[in-house]
């Protein structure tokens, strides 16, 4: 009897054996090279750490040391991936509940320097001409380089009527801008305006996404609908982001079905999520139209991005931020500090990633880069002039229409906002127009209550050129105060710093009010001393109302209910 060694199956079967023993020892291999990899860099801190703390020649604080090295490692990953001391960790709860005393802005640091992320509608900044994208480069005469995320906040919150004065460096504008800002109690509301335009169209302007957005949306739908709503223009525009699900429950009112809204992917697919839609909403086929700017970001870009993909609402304005990762915080050690760390990036429904591009922890273009490319800022729509455009991906929405993916989503309609004049800015920033307003309500609120309700005062108050000159001219000498002070102090910085080159030549420069500048923005800004007026007295409703009659952006999202119309019809 002759016995064969050789059977088929077995050695398919052994060799599968082998194939996986040896993934599996590889993986292992790798694994442990990589733990090894780690440890041997850890080493390589601690013994750093060590001889610093050891034989420096002076005294060094190892807490700032141990911090200033964790920035350093942050800024080699992305720009939005930090590391938060405890101070800043409380003082980012409390951005996203409740309310606080400052000039109303929220801001990230990057490039060296205070990026104005937004400008909270309604409060000390906005009032004064400060806009999303601005940077902050002198506080009170000081330069901000090296500034922390603790830091800025100690400088820019206050008391309640107490003023800073702070220097701009804007993309565009050569010189610096300075601003006289006084602190005020800022409420941190989403839902910072909602009110009936005609007797069927409403508008909502939702300015960042925080615990209680959704619940906020929906009960201003609810006072909409009771009105007569039966179309929508949602602004989003300045509005930086903010809780991812709250944009996810938000949009989910206004898609039907089961639909893709959001999903994420890192490299941990732990992290992985998608995020679909539920039957059911009461305002699936509501007509909607969506406003956004530069200053659009993030969870902004989340909804926006899945009414353009899902063919729900026409999308107006400028291209949005282009910000599409996606941060988790994790708590360090017992003394409440945290790391914000970026674990995964977010695709809209047809597969886009909106991210920007970046260089570890700077943006390579966009509106907090001047030296960058700014064109994406004005980025025109793929069917505008230029259908083969190849710098940026194309994908397909659910009806087949061509998008563009990568830096930030692009309307469907471009629309540039007004341009100011550069003396118009400049009489803003000195604060004239707000102390004027402040004092004139203070002193006739009561007659006015008596002789306007607030719709009248939409229809028959006005500002006088008599008044408006009297403004230009108080403009004109706090103008001149703060040159006085401001030429009494210097900056040195490095060679070839832009922003400090920026700061000295602001020391040098002499700002003058042109009268042709003024006289071409004299109905701009009346309405905007109408506007605030109307708010103090009867809320930011009212501000909006005056706003909006000259907001290019706005005048077309209107123009385009009958579009929203159609889109809402054939959604399914």
């Amino acid at each position: 009897m002759k016995i064969s060694f050789y059977n088929p199956r077995r050695l398919t079967f052994l060799a599968v054996v082998l194939v996986v023993c040896s993934a599996l020892l590889g993986s292992r291999i790798e694994q442990a090279f990589s733990i090894d990899n780690e440890y041997q860099q850890l080493l390589k801190f601690k013994e750093v750490f060590t001889l610093v703390s050891q034989y420096y020649v002076d005294k060094v604080d190892l807490n700032k040391l141990n911090e200033a090295a964790i920035g350093g490692m942050l800024k080699e990953l992305d720009p939005h991936s930090v590391y938060m001391p405890p101070v800043s960790v409380k003082q980012s709860d409390e951005d996203f509940r409740g309310s606080f005393e400052g000039i109303g802005v929220a801001f990230v640091l990057n490039h060296d320097s205070i990026l104005v992320d937004q400008v909270i509608p309604g409060g000390p900044s906005e009032k004064v001409g400060l806009i999303a994208g601005d940077k902050i480069v002198l506080i009170n005469g000081k330069t901000t380089k090296g500034f922390t995320e603790d830091s800025v906040k100690k400088n820019l919150r206050g008391p309640k009527n107490t003023k800073v004065i702070v220097a701009i460096a804007r993309s565009g504008v050569p010189d610096l801008l300075n601003f006289e800002i006084t602190r005020d109690v800022i409420p941190l509301n989403s839902v910072t305006a909602h009110f009936m335009i005609d007797d069927k169209t409403a508008y909502i302007a939702l300015t960042h996404f925080i615990q209680t957005s959704h619940e906020e949306m929906v009960r201003a739908l609810e006072d909409l609908r009771s009105q007569g709503m039966k179309s929508l223009i949602l602004d989003l525009r300045g509005n930086p982001g903010g809780y991812l699900e709250q944009a996810v429950e938000i949009a989910d009112e206004f898609i039907g079905g089961t639909k893709t809204i959001v999903y994420t992917k890192g490299r941990v697919s732990s992290f992985d999520e998608v995020d679909i839609s539920h039957p059911g909403q009461e305002y699936e086929k509501l007509p909607l139209v969506v406003l956004v700017n530069n200053g659009s970001a993030s969870a902004s870009e989340i909804f926006s991005g899945a009414m353009q993909d899902l063919d729900r609402a026409p999308v107006v304005g400028i291209t949005t931020f282009g910000k599409g990762l996606v941060q988790r915080q994790f708590s360090l050690g017992e003394d409440g500090s945290a790391l914000r760390l970026t674990i995964s990036r977010y695709y809209t429904p047809s597969g886009r990633s909106i991210q920007r591009p970046y260089d570890g922890s700077k943006y390579t273009k966009g509106i907090d880069n001047p030296d960058g490319d700014d064109e994406d800022n004005f980025a025109h729509a793929v069917d505008d002039k230029n259908p083969n455009d190849t710098t940026r991906p194309k994908f397909k929405t659910a009806s087949g229409r061509t998008i563009l993916g990568g830096g930030g989503i692009t309307p469907d309609f471009i629309v540039k906002p007004d341009t100011v004049t550069k003396s118009t800015i400049e009489a803003f920033a000195s604060s004239a127009f707000y102390d004027y307003t402040k004092d004139y309500v203070s002193e006739n609120g009561a007659s006015l209550h008596k002789k306007y309700s607030a719709n009248s005062y939409l229809t028959d108050f006005s500002i006088s050129d008599e008044t408006l000159n009297s403004i230009i001219a108080s403009a004109r000498e706090k103008i001149a105060k703060a040159q006085e002070k401001q030429a009494e102090k210097t900056v040195v910085g490095r060679e070839g710093d832009r922003t400090e080159k920026i700061v000295e030549k602001a020391h040098e420069q002499k700002v003058k009010l042109d009268d042709k500048e003024l006289d071409a923005d004299r109905t701009l800004m009346k309405d905007w001393l109408r506007a605030e007026i109307a708010y103090q007295l009867f809320g930011y409703d009212e501000r909006a109302k005056i706003l909006l009659k000259s907001d290019k952006q706005f005048q077309k999202a209107y123009a385009l209910i009958g579009e929203a119309q159609k889109m809402a019809t054939v959604f399914k």
